[in-house]
């Protein structure tokens, strides 16, 4: 399972699987704790996640 999560720094759309406990923004470099990031959708597989932060961004989530 993947969670779409939402940046606090930058605010771009990333992808982070569940159970993770961090992740770098590949946008602005920062190191995100993924318990405060703000999770705008999730999927059951990566590609099913990709289709999604395309339509968020596409409806400027």
């Amino acid at each position: 399972m993947y969670s779409i999560i939402q940046c606090y720094s930058c605010g771009h759309l990333l992808l982070s699987k569940i159970g993770q406990k961090t992740k770098k923004c590949p946008y602005c470099n920062i190191r995100l704790d993924l318990n405060k990031v703000k999770t705008l959708a999730q999927a059951k597989s990566a590609s099913d996640a990709s289709r999604m932060i395309i339509a968020l961004k596409q409806n400027r989530y």
